[in-house]
């Protein structure tokens, strides 16, 4: 694999990071999307996939451990935004709590706080695209025989 395979891979991954990033905004926002679009686990998403699967290639390479940090703390924020929206659904709103409107009220709550959540999801995901493109960076200032010997 030489330098511009390597760097085409990453900005694919950056591209796969953005897609799910969008659809937990989305799910968020309260648009209707199957929940398995935005895998809770850093280890589910395609960008997780990818990083614990082949990017372990570049795991010697300055920066890439890096980027496992702000990825898991990105999932760990979304593991907090996917309780408050998709709890315990096996308590069911009680007839009277209907009735007065307490039940929409606390669900109203819920999606603010996890919007409350979401820019700090932003955040986290900044980081991560920061961090692919600082690795970026830094193999792009390898050469193509240093890049070799990382991915041997």
């Amino acid at each position: 694999m030489d330098k511009t395979e390597v760097i085409t891979i990453l900005k694919l991954a950056a591209v796969s990071h953005r897609a799910w990033l969008s659809n937990a905004q989305a799910l968020i926002d309260g648009i209707p999307l199957d929940k398995d679009k935005v895998p809770v686990g850093a280890t589910e998403c395609e960008f997780g996939k990818w990083y614990y699967g082949d990017g372990q290639q570049l795991k010697n390479i300055t920066g890439f451990k890096e980027i496992e940090k702000a990825h898991d703390k990105l999932h760990e924020t979304y593991m907090e935004i996917f309780a408050l929206l998709y709890g315990d659904k096996s308590k069911k709103p009680s007839f009277f709590s209907k009735l007065i409107g307490t039940a929409q009220k606390a669900a109203a709550e819920k999606r603010e706080a996890a919007r409350a959540k979401s820019l700090i999801l932003k955040d986290h995901s900044t980081e991560v695209i920061d961090r692919m493109e600082h690795l970026q960076k830094v193999i792009n200032a390898m050469g193509e025989k240093q890049l070799s010997s990382y991915l041997s």
